[in-house]
C-alpha cells in the first residue's frame, strides 16, 4: 500500500524569538527599520501578526532584539591580545556590522544598547583597557572616544550622499572659479574627493590608540 505526499501542505520552520529578530533584522537590511511593521513581518514568515506576540512583548521588544543580535554578531577580542591588537579588532568588527546593517545606529540613538550583547561587547573593551593598566577614569574616557569614533564613522559613510558623482562634479566647478580662495582645500582637493571611510576610519582609530598610549606611560 502506497501513501501520497500533500505536496500542498509547506513545511514551515517552527516560529520563535531567533527566528523572528533574524527575519526583522534581514527586512530591515531590505526595506529599511522605518518600513518594518509586525504585520509585514508577520507576511513575511507566513504567520499572522498576533502569533509573534507569543515570542515578543511588542515592537519595541523586537527592535531591542535586533540591536543585541547586531552586537552578538561582532566577534569580540581575545584577551590573549595585546591591548592595542585587542582594539583594533573591536573597532574594525563593529563597524563591519554597523556599516552592514545601517539601520542600527538610528536604533542606538533612540532605544541605547542595554541588551546583553552589546553590555557584553562593552564588557570586554573595558577589560581589555583595565587589564592594559588604565586607571578607571582613563578606561572611561577611552572608551566613550573609541565609541564615539566608531559610530560616528559608521554613520557618516552610511549617510553619505548617494548621488556622490553630482556632488564631485559640482565641487570641482566651484574649485575652478573659487579655489584660489581656498589654497589649503584646493591643494587637497583629490584626497578630499576621493575618500575612503575605512582607512579614514583605521587612521583615526591609530591615532586614539597612540594618544591612549602616552596616557598608559
Amino acid at each position: 500500500m502506497t501513501h501520497e505526499v500533500d505536496m500542498t501542505t509547506e513545511t514551515r520552520a517552527p516560529l520563535t524569538r531567533q527566528r523572528i529578530i533574524e527575519a526583522a533584522v534581514v527586512f530591515a537590511d531590505e526595506h529599511g527599520v522605518d518600513n518594518l511593521s509586525m504585520r509585514k513581518l508577520g507576511a513575511v514568515l507566513g504567520v499572522e501578526a498576533m502569533s509573534l506576540y507569543n515570542h515578543v512583548a511588542d515592537k519595541g521588544d523586537m527592535l531591542d532584539g535586533m540591536i543585541d543580535h547586531i552586537f552578538g554578531s561582532i566577534p569580540l577580542p581575545g584577551l590573549e591580545l595585546d591591548w592595542k591588537d585587542a582594539l583594533r579588532y573591536g573597532g574594525t568588527g563593529a563597524m563591519e556590522a554597523f556599516t552592514a546593517h545601517p539601520w542600527v545606529i538610528g536604533l542606538l540613538g533612540s532605544r541605547g544598547s542595554t541588551r546583553p550583547a552589546p553590555l557584553g561587547y562593552m564588557e570586554r573593551i573595558l577589560d581589555i583597557l583595565t587589564r592594559a593598566g588604565f586607571s578607571d577614569a582613563d578606561t572611561h574616557h577611552a572608551w566613550q572616544l573609541l565609541a564615539s569614533h566608531t559610530i560616528g564613522y559608521a554613520f557618516q559613510q552610511i549617510t553619505s550622499p548617494a548621488h556622490a558623482d553630482v556632488d564631485t562634479v559640482a565641487f570641482k566647478t566651484w574649485l575652478a572659479g573659487a579655489g584660489h580662495l581656498h589654497p589649503n582645500l584646493n591643494r587637497l582637493a583629490p584626497l578630499i574627493m576621493n575618500c575612503e571611510f575605512d582607512r579614514e576610519y583605521l587612521f583615526g582609530l591609530e591615532v586614539i590608540i597612540d594618544g591612549l598610549t602616552t596616557r598608559l606611560s
